[in-house]
């Protein structure tokens, strides 16, 4: 009931179409209950010996008459009916597509960090579809229907109140029967469900992995990986028919031995006079009404087993909290000069916090078994400072907590202990959009979307001129390649920009950062995959970049960093070693083991 009343919520603000449903619903099966009555008459009116020819003839012109009618009303509300009911659950699909979207939007990189991407796309796609389908199928036909066995019941007392007692005695059995089997038809359904959801996730990867496949010429490996699991889903898929078909085929039982019933124990009574051969007609007809709804409900039982798996999983989703919100009253400016402060910084993976506590894949929440130690700090009492305008170096092993440091900046995840203060305010103090619009990242795997070359640079900031995008294309070096293609800044990149070389990938990533304007840099292994030409190029667009800015610089080749006010060494999540290149390599310390090492590879 917590689920169906969470999905009511989303049906609240299409009340209209609610209210145009339910009402082509009710004529819908108002007019079912003309039929029976039309041809009750009817046979009432040609076997009943005191009508003359005439009357009997107008008899069945009125009938007639009234069945054309009838007949054009279902016509209308058959349209009526299924046009306003689609719009009402598409609507609900759309709004409940949304708000599932923006909320995953809002969680942390806790949440997508173990989490599959192709498991959060079957949620809100394929688990809002079919959670959605008791809307189309489901409520309002259950209404209509539980209102249309009512008004059955009515009718037949109203006929023959001992053919009736007779024939909704069948009911217990029916009812006992959906009781011991429904349970079963849920788990069924919620196993179905979260194998669905694997696959989506395996086949994501699978597709996002195909270079790597094809490398190994791992394609075999992979279809069979596939083909088992979607055998194994094949499997709970028919045994969720076998439970749900059992009900439903009792159902049929159920109506075939109350025909039954109303031939063997009518035509008794018709014989003694308490029935005549209409009233018996019209009591069949009623009887197959009221029995309609019940033979409906076992492939209701389905769907309705089926959504109610679904809304779990999706108010799974929808019931994370995000780790990492804006503050109750956040500080109204942004960071303006680039003053950071690390102060005693502390963090590690794996934290007990609500995304990592709650999978969308199973009902069970993660719990890290009390024997089982705590995961290691990776960051382990950070202490540092970057004045405005300075270049600081982050260098160490890898596994050292260099990249951890840097996604603390613009809160892709929060500190564990500590703070970290930039503008003297804490981070946690300004709203996410105010801090994370005062720093820029530019990576080593730089993220392209598909699209126009325009339309990716002018991400940073969707209001920027043609002249604005072009000034910083010149400015990142990229304007040479982009003037190549036939329709220059007009031309459409592939997914993940795979027409583009990673030099030219990084660049765009450049000329984003310049429009958006930071105030604080982070450039994380930004050349690191790079050959020594496109290197060459990308270095120069970031010395513009990094001009009169705060810039943190995470790198692996040590040759890019010499230049830097400060570098920064970390070692097993904790400040080692700070100082500039050569007051580093006096110390021969980490930092000059690491020159060492380096030097001996490239020699």
């Amino acid at each position: 009931m917590n689920a169906l009343r969470h999905l009511l919520h989303y049906i609240r603000p299409h009340r209209k179409y609610v209210a145009l449903t339910v009402v082509f619903a009710v004529l819908g099966f108002s007019l079912s209950f003309a039929y029976p009555w039309i041809i009750g008459n009817v046979i009432d009116g040609l076997t009943r010996p005191s009508l003359s020819h005439a009357a009997r003839q107008h008899t069945i012109a009125q009938m007639t008459q009234l069945g054309l009618l009838a007949a054009v009303l279902q016509a209308l509300v058959v349209y009526g009916r299924g046009h306003f009911n689609v719009h009402l659950g598409n609507s609900v699909v759309t709004d409940l597509r949304r708000e599932l979207f923006d909320h995953v939007q809002r969680l942390s990189l806790d949440f997508f960090t173990r989490e599959r991407t192709g498991s959060i796309l079957s949620r809100i796609l394929y688990d809002v579809h079919e959670a959605t389908a008791l809307i189309y199928t489901g409520v309002i036909v259950v209404l209509m229907d539980i209102a249309q066995l009512a008004i059955a019941v009515v009718l037949l007392v109203g006929t023959n109140a001992k053919l009736t007692l007779a024939c909704i005695a069948l009911f217990p059995l029916y009812a006992l029967v959906f009781v011991v089997m429904n349970p079963r038809v849920r788990r069924a359904s919620e196993r179905m469900h979260g194998q669905f959801g694997r696959i989506s996730g395996n086949v994501s990867e699978q597709l996002a992995g195909q270079a790597l496949i094809k490398t190994y010429t791992a394609e075999d490996r992979e279809s069979q990986r596939l083909t088992e699991q979607l055998q194994y889903h094949h499997g709970l898929v028919v045994a969720q028919s076998h439970d749900g078909h059992l009900v439903a085929s009792f159902g049929e039982v159920l109506v075939h031995l109350g025909t039954t019933i109303v031939i063997g124990f009518g035509g008794i009574l018709a014989l003694r006079g308490e029935m005549t051969p209409g009233e018996i007609t019209r009591f069949l007809g009623y009887m197959l009404i009221m029995f309609g709804p019940v033979r409906r409900f076992a492939d209701l039982n389905i769907t309705y087993q089926t959504s109610l798996a679904a809304i779990r999983r999706v108010f799974r989703v929808l019931d994370i909290a995000p780790t990492v919100v804006d503050p109750a009253n956040p500080y109204p400016c942004p960071p303006s000069r680039g003053h950071v402060r690390f102060e005693g910084v502390r963090f590690r993976y794996e934290q007990a916090r609500p995304e990592t506590r709650a999978p969308i894949d199973d009902d069970h929440p993660r719990t890290r078994p009390s024997t089982e130690p705590e995961p290691p700090w990776v960051l382990d009492g950070v202490s540092l400072e970057a004045k405005p305008g300075e270049r600081i170096a982050i260098v160490g092993p890898s596994g050292a907590g260099k990249t951890t440091l840097i996604t603390l900046l613009p809160r892709l995840f929060d500190a564990v202990e500590g703070r970290i203060i930039i503008d003297d305010v804490d981070v946690r103090s300004y709203s996410l959009r105010a801090l994370r619009s005062a720093i820029a990242i530019v990576q080593q795997d730089t993220f392209v979307f598909s699209g126009t070359i325009k339309e990716n640079l002018a991400y940073a900031r969707p209001d920027a001129s043609d002249d604005e995008i072009l000034q910083a294309s010149i400015a990142a070096h990229a304007h040479e390649f982009i003037a190549r293609f036939p329709e220059g800044y007009d031309s459409k990149l592939g997914e993940r920009g795979l027409n583009l070389s990673g030099g030219q990938r990084q660049r765009l990533s450049i000329a984003r950062a310049i429009l958006k304007d930071p105030r604080i840099l982070v450039l994380d292994e930004a050349t690191s995959s790079l050959d020594a030409e496109s290197e060459a190029i990308v270095q120069d667009a970031l010395e513009v970049l990094m001009e009169a800015r705060t810039c943190f610089v995470v790198a692996h080749r040590l040759s890019t960093i010499r230049n830097a006010d400060r570098i920064v060494v970390l070692d097993a999540g904790r400040v080692a070693e700070i100082g500039t290149h050569e007051e580093l390599l006096v110390r021969r310390g980490v930092y000059a083991r690491l020159v060492r090492y380096q030097t001996k590879l490239s020699g």
